[in-house]
């Protein structure tokens, strides 16, 4: 079937544009998420390990191409997930709990609970999200999170994002954020670029973070593939150097990673949420996982 270019295949419009980290091992939901480890992600998406990648992607996951079409629509689903990690590291379990509702004049919202277990360590973590149109080009959204016990996650974040339509099919994606933690702050800033053709759609961006009076860059591209109905699915890649979590402790590390997401609906009202993907950590250890999950639409 042929697609106007403007935007997404017609019955993806409503979609999140946005990938999800390429470090995430969580698939985003139909409605934007954000969140941290997220960056949401990822984005998701449930709990996202690293910090750059997935959180300054997390925050723009919020925004959409412009939708002309009248929609109320609320989803809610759960996802789980494992990884392996080498170098004698322990693996790691993430589960999330998410609603996410869209209303007719094109806002979005949800919230998101997560939970994860790393090097031993158990954390929790909430997350919320809002975006609305303030014109048929342009978007803005804010997302925070806190856990409160913040021993592997983020103590709070907060961030803020806007997404143009500068050309038909094309648009601009920026964000900034914060993640508090309890040794150190990481700053955030991301923009990128996003395409639509067909039945496919492509982003290209970069996330600058700011830790430890060091900066670190990470390059992040996407490749979506939508069809049916509302199905698609993603291929993301990341490369260069980020702030990461190793065992509680925020430092400074080279990040190569590639992971496919993607949702599959089997009804009008009943989709499947799956993911895989492998990161290499710098020195630290290689991440190979994926999850699975189930969504509701209502």
């Amino acid at each position: 079937m042929a697609h106007n270019n403007a935007t997404p295949p017609p019955n993806h419009q409503n979609k999140t544009t946005m990938p999800t980290s390429a470090t995430a091992t969580h698939p985003t939901p139909d409605f934007p998420c954000t969140g941290p480890l997220h960056a949401w992600q990822s984005a998701l998406p449930a709990v996202r390990p690293p910090l750059a990648a997935a959180t300054a992607m997390a925050l723009s996951l919020m925004l959409l191409p412009p939708s002309h079409a009248a929609e109320d629509r609320t989803e809610a689903g759960l996802l789980t997930g494992g990884d392996t990690l080498t170098r004698g590291r322990a693996s790691w379990r993430n589960e999330s709990v998410f609603v996410d509702r869209k209303w007719v004049d094109g806002s979005v919202g949800g919230v998101r609970i997560n939970t994860t277990q790393r090097y031993g360590l158990n954390d929790s973590q909430l997350e919320g999200y809002y975006s609305l149109p303030l014109t048929q080009l342009l978007r803005a959204g804010i997302d925070v999170q806190a856990s409160p016990s913040h021993r592997v996650l983020a103590k709070t974040g907060i961030g803020a994002s806007a997404q143009y339509e500068f050309a038909k099919a094309w648009l601009a994606h920026a964000s900034a954020r914060q993640l508090r933690y309890d040794s150190v702050t990481v700053d955030q800033l991301s923009a990128g670029i996003e395409h639509y053709f067909g039945n496919w759609g492509a982003y290209a961006g970069v996330t600058h973070s700011h830790a430890y009076a060091a900066n670190t860059r990470t390059w992040i591209a996407r490749l979506s593939r939508y069809y049916g109905e509302r199905d698609r699915v993603n291929l993301i890649v990341a490369s260069g150097s980020e702030p990461v979590n190793i065992a509680g402790n925020v430092t400074n590390s080279d990040v190569n990673s590639a992971t496919v997401t993607g949702r599959h609906w089997l009804t009008k009202a009943v989709a499947i949420d799956y993911s895989a993907g492998i990161t290499q950590q710098g020195n630290f250890y290689t991440r190979r996982g994926g999850s699975l999950g189930l969504a509701l639409a209502f």
